[in-house]
C-alpha cells in the first residue's frame, strides 16, 4: 500500500474521459450481484469527509455526495443502496500518501 499501487486505478477516475468510458462497474457477492453506477467522484481530506457526513440522513448523504463531485454525472434514477470507495490520495505528493481520500460513490442495482 505504501507505493501507491494497490487501490491506484481509483485515481483515474479523477480524469472526465476515463469516468466517462468507465461509468458503470458490476460487483458480485455471494447473496447478490449488483450493477454499479456512479454518480459522484471526489477528493477530500478525511477528517472533514467524516465531520461533512456525521448526522446526515441517507438522502442528504446522496445530495451532498452529488454536490461535491467533481464533475456532474447524470445516470441514475432513484437511488436506494450505494457503495462507496475510497483510497489515499496522492494529489500533492507522488510518493507518499496524505490525508486527502479519493471518493468513488455508486448507485447499486441488483442484476437477476
Amino acid at each position: 500500500m505504501k507505493s501507491g499501487l494497490m487501490f491506484s486505478n481509483l485515481s483515474k477516475y479523477m480524469n472526465e474521459k476515463f469516468l466517462r468510458k468507465h461509468s458503470t462497474f458490476n460487483i458480485y457477492t455471494k447473496n447478490q450481484n449488483y450493477i454499479a453506477k456512479v454518480f459522484s467522484i471526489y477528493s477530500i481530506g478525511i477528517d472533514t469527509e467524516e465531520k461533512n457526513i456525521k448526522c446526515l440522513s441517507f438522502d442528504e448523504e446522496i445530495e451532498y455526495y452529488k454536490n461535491s463531485s467533481k464533475y456532474f454525472i447524470d445516470n441514475i434514477g432513484e437511488i436506494k443502496k450505494i457503495v462507496k470507495l475510497s483510497t489515499c490520495s496522492y494529489l500533492n505528493n507522488q510518493t507518499t500518501p496524505t490525508n486527502q481520500r479519493y471518493f468513488l460513490v455508486a448507485s447499486l442495482e441488483n442484476i437477476d
